[in-house]
């Protein structure tokens, strides 16, 4: 009976023990997560209103360089919830117009978006052709095409089409995509993003200060509308 009292007790011990090491491995795959730029369940649990780096001449910007209020995005090209803002942010620009000045960093999840480090790239690459915000459109119109493709194919089967289509030189697109101005312009975007507490995307700041992700193009209206009530003004200099 003592012998059958002991090998009860081992036996709980050794499920403890067990239990115990399954919740440490669990909390370091969580936090391992979180720290390789996975978003959060609810990426407003929690919120902080953190603060942007100025608006600089790096940065690529739509609207009036000296509008009271700017809006910036960090964003991925492809993360699905950055493609279904997108309308809503082409909206807002449409109905401010140069009222406000876009901004668009990029904040690429690579531990979970396979392209989103090559859609980056050929972004900043057709940037440097002119045509930043013309491939910018093409990838969030055409998001659930391209992002089917491997990224050591993404670039022959969809990009390099893409470019050609907006009149840039493939060639030049092709040798661009992986110079060492692209992928340092996208370094410094996420150096900024990491500097701001940044964890998801998208990540909006209206006069550099974080917004919780609105919920609907009204309450998107409302930030931008408390800004302009607020006679705040963004700190920036000359943008592209």
């Amino acid at each position: 009976m003592k012998n059958n009292g002991m090998d009860g007790a081992g036996k709980i011990t050794t499920w403890f023990i067990v239990g115990f090491l399954v919740l440490v491995v669990g909390g370091v795959i969580v936090a391992g997560a979180i720290s390789g730029n996975a978003p959060a369940t609810d990426p407003n649990a929690g919120f902080v209103a953190t603060t942007a780096p100025a608006i600089t001449a790096a940065d690529w910007t739509m609207g009036d360089k000296n509008a009271k209020v700017s809006l910036i995005e960090y964003g991925d090209f492809q993360c699905p919830a950055c493609g279904e803002y997108y309308p809503i942010v082409n909206q807002l620009l449409k109905n401010y117009g140069n009222n406000i000045l876009f901004v668009f960093r990029n904040f690429p999840l690579y531990t979970i978006h396979p392209d989103a480090g090559i859609s980056a790239q050929a972004a900043e690459a057709a940037g440097l052709q002119g045509k930043f915000w013309d491939m910018y459109n093409m990838l969030y119109q055409k998001q659930l095409t391209w992002t089917t493709a491997a990224p050591n194919t993404v670039v022959s089967a969809y990009f390099d089409g893409y470019a050609q289509s907006l009149g840039l030189d493939v060639k030049k697109f092709d040798a661009d995509i992986n110079s060492s101005a692209v992928t340092g312009k996208i370094q410094n975007d996420v150096n900024g993003a990491n500097t701001a507490a940044v964890d998801h995307t998208p990540t909006f700041f209206v006069n550099l200060k974080q917004i919780p992700n609105p919920a609907s193009y009204d309450q998107f209206k409302a930030a931008i509308d408390q800004a302009f009530g607020n006679g705040s003004s963004s700190a920036s200099s000359t943008g592209k």
